[in-house]
């Protein structure tokens, strides 16, 4: 008891604070404490080296928002994976993936898992999960096993697992539609769009693009897109397709108006990171061919052209074509992204006040979206410094 007692005392000490207050003690003790207190766990399982679990170290769990719900709902602790008890609990929970969050109760049961970087509005929404039994991984993990086979408990069951990156998402939606004599349906079509896998060959892909123009009607269609594109794109690199007709080919099988944009698409993504002069003029080349010929209103694919070429290139013409990207993009979306983006081109362009204010706009914003603000504060100092 005097242990719990003094586990309480530093909890409640340090979530006084306006950030996530995390425990430094043993495993055994923090499910006793659970126990005692009724509240389930949080658990950040990370490694050293993992790159995402630093950020959210530092841009996530110091916020004020998500420390006031992590510290009134639940105990919270950091393990390392690769050291000390970590290693243990890494294989009695299957952690793998870094970084996962996990949510327990006081007898070691898994109550709900989270994977990956998340917003602080990302986060809040898990923590909020893990505290809903009709939406909690565990609960329907358990029930599954038990035998329930209601079609609401089997999609909440797929998306849990897809959202958690853990398990066999694809399987339990394959089983679900098994069960289902209309696979056309609002709802099934909603589910096949999110959980079919990147593979042409697949029954879930198949019937998605055979079925594309009616999934639009009842699903967002950039997601129906993206998940029959994921699947093309896989293809290609598997055959190793290079030649351009063929690339061109793949996608217009699926989408015969749309396949030359995609295709071009495909190509610029294969390009971005190249190194070669040859590569990158042809990028250029082909990121024009694409905006002349398909209007672009994707504000992510606005932002990574005018990124891409105030990389590639130096000269005005490049930074001109990406400063209008910039401001396209910031037309269909006005968050701390595109905020920096305009603030970066107009760092390269010398136009020291407007810079700042698109500078400073990027840091509000992205201390409301509960993102990394490090570039826009770098660049603010940067144009702050110009002359």
């Amino acid at each position: 008891m005097r242990t719990f007692l003094l586990i309480t005392a530093l909890f409640f000490c340090t979530s006084a604070q306006s950030q996530m207050a995390i425990l430094d003690t043993t495993w055994e003790a923090t499910l006793q404490m659970a126990k005692e207190s009724g509240k389930p766990i949080f658990v950040d399982a990370y490694t050293q080296w993992c790159g995402p679990c630093k950020w959210m170290a530092a841009h996530t769990f110091t916020r004020e928002d998500v420390g006031a719900f992590y510290n009134q709902h639940f105990i919270n602790v950091k393990m390392d994976m690769e050291h000390g008890e970590g290693l243990l609990f890494a294989r009695a929970y299957e952690v793998d993936r870094y970084p996962t969050f996990l949510f327990i109760d006081g007898r070691g049961g898994l109550l709900h898992r989270g994977l990956g970087r998340m917003s602080a509005l990302q986060f809040l929404e898990l923590g909020a999960a893990a505290l809903d039994s009709t939406r909690q991984l565990g609960a329907l993990m358990r029930a599954y096993q038990a035998g329930e086979r209601s079609p609401l408990s089997m999609r909440a069951y797929a998306r849990a697992l897809h959202k958690a990156g853990y398990g066999d998402p694809t399987a339990i939606a394959q089983e679900y539609l098994q069960q289902q004599e209309d696979w056309a349906t609002p709802e099934n079509l909603q589910l096949i769009a999110e959980l079919a896998p990147p593979d042409v060959h697949h029954p879930m892909f198949r019937f998605l693009a055979q079925n594309r123009r009616l999934a639009y009607q009842h699903v967002d269609p950039f997601l129906v897109d993206q998940s029959l594109k994921a699947g093309i794109s896989v293809k290609i690199s598997k055959e190793e397709i290079t030649q351009e007709p063929l690339i061109t080919g793949a996608f217009q099988e699926v989408f015969a108006e749309k396949g030359r944009q995609y295709a071009i698409e495909y190509q610029l993504q294969q390009l971005r990171r190249s190194q070669e002069e040859e590569g990158r003029q042809r990028y250029i080349a082909l990121a024009l061919e694409l905006d002349e010929s398909y209007p672009i209103e994707d504000s992510r694919l606005l932002q990574s052209l005018a990124w891409t070429f105030m990389m590639f290139s130096q000269e005005d013409g490049p930074m001109q074509q990406a400063c209008q990207w910039a401001e396209r993009a910031l037309k269909i979306e006005d968050n701390c992204d595109t905020n920096t983006l305009m603030a970066a081109t107009c760092m390269r362009l010398k136009k020291k006040e407007t810079g700042i204010r698109y500078a400073r706009r990027a840091i509000e914003l992205g201390k409301r979206e509960g993102v990394d603000i490090r570039m826009p504060e770098s660049l603010l100092e940067s144009l702050q410094q110009l002359e």
